[in-house]
Order: C-alpha cells, then sequence, then structure tokens
C-alpha cells in the first residue's frame, strides 16, 4: 500500500505483477498511479495502464512484486477522479449509460427509502406505497447482484435487459 501511495504522491511509474480474476494468468504491468480509494473494505488503485493502453482499477490485494519506478509522469489535465466514477454503480464502468428503473414493494420500500443507491439517484413514491428508484449505470454486474438481494421485493422496471437478466 505505502508504495502505491508514494507513487500516486510523487507521480513515479509503477511496475507490478497482477492476477486479474478474469484471467488464471498474471500479467506484468507498467501503471501510471492517479488515484487510490477504498470500496466495500478493499484498496484500488486507478491508473494508466501501459499494457491495456486505458485506465484501468486494479484492486491492491491483486498486486504483487510491485515497485516504484524512477520514471516520472504527467498526469492528464482531464482526469478527474469524480468524473472517473461518474458513469458507475459500484466500481464497474462503462461508456454508455443505461437508465434502470426499479420498483419496491411497500414493504421493502420502507427499507430502501432512506439509501443512497447512486448519487444522481431519483425516487418516486407511488400511490399504496411502492418506490420507484431511477438511476443511470454503465454496467449490470454490480447493480445486479444488490437487486437480487431483495428477492420478490424488487422489480426492473427498465431496461429490459436488465429485467431478463433479473
Amino acid at each position: 500500500f505505502r508504495t502505491v501511495l508514494e507513487a500516486c504522491l510523487k507521480k513515479k511509474k509503477l511496475s507490478f505483477n497482477y492476477s486479474s480474476p478474469a484471467r488464471k494468468e498474471e500479467t506484468t504491468r507498467c501503471v501510471d498511479p492517479y488515484h487510490l480509494f477504498n470500496y466495500m473494505g478493499a484498496w484500488h488503485l486507478v491508473g494508466f495502464c501501459h499494457l491495456r493502453k486505458n485506465i484501468r482499477d486494479f484492486k491492491l490485494n491483486r498486486i504483487r512484486s510491485h515497485r516504484m519506478l524512477d520514471e516520472s509522469f504527467n498526469m492528464p489535465r482531464d482526469f478527474s477522479a469524480r468524473h472517473y466514477f461518474q458513469s458507475s454503480f459500484g466500481i464497474y464502468k462503462g461508456r454508455d449509460k443505461k437508465q434502470v428503473v426499479l420498483r419496491f414493494t411497500p414493504d421493502t420500500a420502507k427499507w430502501i427509502s432512506d439509501q443512497i443507491w447512486h448519487k444522481d439517484q431519483q425516487t418516486k413514491m407511488l400511490k399504496d406505497g411502492p418506490l420507484e428508484l431511477s438511476f443511470s449505470v454503465a454496467d449490470f454486474s454490480e447493480i445486479a447482484r444488490e437487486i437480487l438481494k431483495h428477492g420478490s421485493g424488487v422489480e426492473v422496471i427498465r431496461p429490459e435487459s436488465l429485467r431478463h437478466l433479473i
């Protein structure tokens, strides 16, 4: 953690081996570290990955053999951590946002009405007690798990593709 934090603060490139859950092999990465954040108890690094030629999210507990390099980098002027996370629900990102509308039963609505699922969410209490919650997401991975936690207490109104997934 300390080396990654130091590289972020000093704007020094990082080299490390990374194990992605999507692949079985470990890859060597060179990354310009932009931002560290904690999500659900796990630390993540956001930075420009020279291997993938894109900004990526790396979970720190999957990083091995890390070292800070002598080579400095310049943070892109248009990078903002706040802007980076705008299209996400949790940590899942994507370019194309989809409007999600969920309808909670009156009993479940009692528990949901004071929760914040998304920074741009809109809520509407319906006649007879159901609650509609709407917001945009770029990926269904995490929202699907959150919806499934509520079982029959929630219905996906839109999009149809998420409705079929659930």
